[in-house]
């Protein structure tokens, strides 16, 4: 207790004496030089109190309150021992209020820092709501997905979370050098080469932590753009590699008249959040990166298999190419989601694979096959199955590889399914892959005209394939014929020779020579 309270306290408490005994009384310190004896005795007594005769009529009392504080007065010789009795009680009651306020102000000291920590639980509970939220958010499909998308699907969230009008994604194109334009979770507040020179003025700190810049900071000497009365930059990079950075802008006028901390603009704490979900991004940027090289790899070998077939027999190069591409066009047509048209076009590839074990003798016969060779021909679809179906990746193709040859009469091949019993994938090849028979050169004839192929497919229809299909594919035929048409079959690659009797080296599929 400070000197202070002690002495406003003593003197509250002379007041109440005076008061409630009705007499003047005063206070001293029992080793001042000059003290009424009264005091010194009061100090050496027992019970802290002393009685001295004044005259015939009046007493002197006294009472110690603390250890250098004695109450003296004066009061009639008959009220003394009562008076002390009384003062003793004032007194008594006097510490027991102190120590109840002293008590009273700790507890609201204690109910404010609980409040305080309350409020921080709070928040801490929001920031990992919003944390947990993002991270869902952040989950990348099988499929994979575009960066605007989940830019859409985690910004936005974000934005509100730190309380900022808008975050301002600025990525790297692939090159890694170039930017790509720049995507807004919500109100677009400057231009794209405003924002790169913000970028570029903080990029070599933001490299190492968060930038928090306020317009109250006048922002220095550093570029700062009007638009922007405060940003928060932060980098987005993962395993070595930059993906961009992402700028939180101004704060949200409701946060900042509502929040008291705010009121300082953007501070470490949202810094710290926008530096996590910014660490997520980054994680999530990656994996898509290492989705898209599994998927163009997938894509790469799917292509060796197909080529593999074509190397076989020259006659039908580009077939699988074409024929895929129709089949997109087409289960787009009749409204197949994007991963069924991709689907569709990945079993186009590979829906001839089994032709790999076919004798050449039989694949590559330039006139017409007998029956024997036919029977031979029509087991490429099993051997396609079996080459496939122990690739878990491939699994979805394997319907439309071994179904293709299926008639809608039930009179195709390997199984004679009729009609809708034939899975989709199979009807749409058995079209695509009739069409491109009849309008593609062989050794033995010249392809027919787009509009005889069309009429033998709807002479065909619900005896051959599809009656729907056919409808369908008829009405997109300009499409399909424009694929045809523009379709170019990959150039084969030469393998370099060696130079001064050393082989060519390879660097990413490119022959290098050292």
């Amino acid at each position: 207790m400070s000197v202070e309270s002690i002495t406003d306290d003593h003197e509250m408490l002379q007041s109440e004496l005076q008061t409630r005994l009705g007499v003047r009384v005063a206070i001293a310190d029992p080793a001042a030089i000059g003290c009424p004896d009264v005091v010194v005795a009061a100090i050496d007594s027992e019970d802290g109190s002393a009685i001295t005769s004044f005259d015939s009529t009046r007493a002197n009392v006294a009472l110690a309150i603390s250890d250098r504080q004695v109450a003296y007065w004066s009061t009639n010789r008959s009220l003394a021992y009562s008076s002390i009795r009384h003062a003793r009680t004032i007194v008594d009651l006097h510490s027991l209020r102190f120590q109840y306020q002293s008590v009273q102000s700790q507890c609201d000291q204690l109910a404010d820092e609980a409040d305080a920590l309350a409020a921080q639980v709070v928040n801490d509970f929001e920031e990992l709501s919003l944390i947990r939220t993002l991270a869902s958010a952040m989950e990348l499909p099988s499929n994979g997905t575009d960066i605007n998308e989940l830019c859409a699907r985690t910004l936005v969230p974000l934005c509100n979370g730190l309380g900022a009008v808008s975050i301002a994604a600025v990525f790297l194109g692939e090159d890694g050098e170039t930017l790509r334009p720049v995507w807004w979770s919500g109100e677009r507040l400057t231009s794209d080469e405003s924002l790169a020179k913000v970028v570029a003025q903080h990029r070599e700190e933001a490299a190492l932590q968060p930038v928090v810049r306020n317009k109250h900071n006048e922002f220095n000497h550093e570029f700062h753009v009007d638009e922007l009365n405060e940003y928060v930059v932060v980098q987005c990079r993962s395993e070595g590699r930059l993906h961009g950075w992402l700028v939180a802008c101004n704060r949200v006028a409701e946060c900042v008249e509502t929040v008291a901390w705010a009121q300082l603009g953007f501070t470490t704490v949202q810094a710290s959040l926008l530096e996590t979900a910014t660490n997520q991004l980054a994680a999530q940027l990656h994996n898509g990166r290492l989705l898209r090289q599994k998927e163009e790899l997938f894509t790469d070998v799917v292509r060796a298999l197909v080529n593999a077939v074509e190397a076989r027999d020259p006659y039908t190069c580009g077939h699988s190419e074409r024929v895929a591409q129709f089949a997109r066009c087409l289960a787009r047509s009749i409204g197949e989601t994007t991963a069924g048209c991709e689907r569709i076009y990945l079993t186009g590839l590979l829906h001839d694979v089994g032709k790999i074990a076919i004798p050449d003798g039989v694949l590559q016969k330039p006139g017409k096959l007998d029956d024997d060779e036919r029977a031979i021909i029509e087991t490429h679809t099993d051997a396609g199955w079996r080459i496939l179906h122990e690739l878990e990746a491939l699994r979805d193709v394997l319907p439309g590889v071994l179904y293709h040859h299926e008639k809608y009469n039930g009179k195709g091949y390997p199984d004679g399914l009729v009609g809708e019993n034939i899975p989709l994938d199979g009807r749409i090849l058995a079209v695509c892959d009739a069409f491109d028979a009849m309008t593609s050169d062989r050794p033995y004839r010249d392809g027919m005209s787009t509009e005889k192929a069309v009429a033998i497919l709807r002479e065909g229809a619900g005896d051959y394939w599809d009656p729907n299909l056919i409808d369908a594919f008829c009405d997109h035929i300009a499409d399909i014929d424009e694929i045809r048409i523009s379709h170019r079959p990959r150039r084969q690659a030469k393998r370099p020779s060696p130079i001064d009797g050393k082989p060519a080296a390879y660097e990413s599929g490119v022959a290098t020579f050292s």
